[in-house]
């Protein structure tokens, strides 16, 4: 399969890139910084015990924030830079299909980023054994699995930007709006959508934040972007799951980020099947 190819030389390219290293450097020094804090500063979190559980729940956020950007970062150019280069004629000039392409690029882009994800956790446990974090290998292992299948599903939605568009600035400003939507104002859809489903009048403890009382849907809306099914994943493993509705479980939401990559996919596919090199 030719795309292992596209893949294997994407990951050797970017492998000689400061934007590795330097992402590298930084989840490392994001991770032990939290680790440190989680560890050390227990006013910090206000837990009467530090635990693994804790400690990956406080890690959770950040890295959420770190995957997404990083993305974009990391993504953005993949495949329409390459098109606007003039080596993109030259790669299809290959025995490479465009899937091909966009599939190799997607995991060779997915194992950039997971790269520095996996030093940054594993590093991690210097601290978490000098703070005398009790530790769980297993809750650890579940968080380093989930966490490198959100990393792939960002790294497909980025992908498949960069491959439906024509321009590398066109690639970073949707992938740039992508990220604002989903990471910052992602919040007014589902209050927006409860507010009119409730007729436009204001749900019962909607302006007061009891959120305990809201429906189903509306939860899930909240789950529905990636960071989002990440978090409720995360959350559901490491917690237990409880008696909610089957689309709010944390194994749902591995199905959601799993769509998130193969939408994205079909559509970068589609877009740089049309496109004109």
């Amino acid at each position: 399969m030719s795309w292992t190819t596209v893949a294997r030389k994407d990951f050797h390219d970017a492998r000689r890139s400061r934007v590795l290293w330097a992402l590298s450097a930084t989840f490392l020094a994001l991770a032990m910084l939290v680790a440190g804090l989680y560890a050390f500063v227990p006013a910090i979190t206000a837990e009467p015990r530090v635990s693994t559980m804790g400690l990956l729940g406080f890690l959770a956020s950040p890295v959420t924030l770190f995957v997404a950007v990083a993305s974009v970062v990391a993504c953005y150019k993949s495949v329409v830079g390459e098109t606007e280069s003039g080596s993109g004629k030259l790669l299809l000039s290959l025995p490479h299909t465009r899937r091909d392409v966009v599939l190799g690029k997607v995991v060779g882009r997915g194992l950039v980023l997971a790269v520095p994800v996996a030093v940054g956790l594993l590093s991690m446990l210097a601290v978490v054994f000098a703070g005398g974090v009790p530790f769980s290998p297993v809750e650890y292992a579940v968080f380093v699995v989930v966490t490198l299948f959100y990393v792939l599903a960002y790294v497909a939605v980025f992908v498949g930007v960069s491959a439906m568009t024509t321009s590398t600035t066109r690639a970073a400003t949707i992938s740039v709006l992508l990220l604002v939507v989903f990471e910052v104002a992602w919040d007014v859809v589902p209050l927006g959508a409860w507010f009119v489903a409730s007729g436009f009048q204001v749900p019962s403890g909607f302006l007061a934040g009891n959120f305990g009382a809201r429906p189903d849907w509306v939860t899930f809306l909240f789950q529905l972007p990636p960071s989002g099914a990440y978090q409720n994943a995360i959350g559901g493993f490491l917690s237990g799951s409880g008696s909610e509705p089957f689309f709010l479980t944390n194994w749902f939401s591995l199905i959601v980020l799993a769509l998130w990559g193969l939408v994205s996919l079909a559509i970068g596919d589609a877009g740089y099947r049309r496109a004109d090199l």
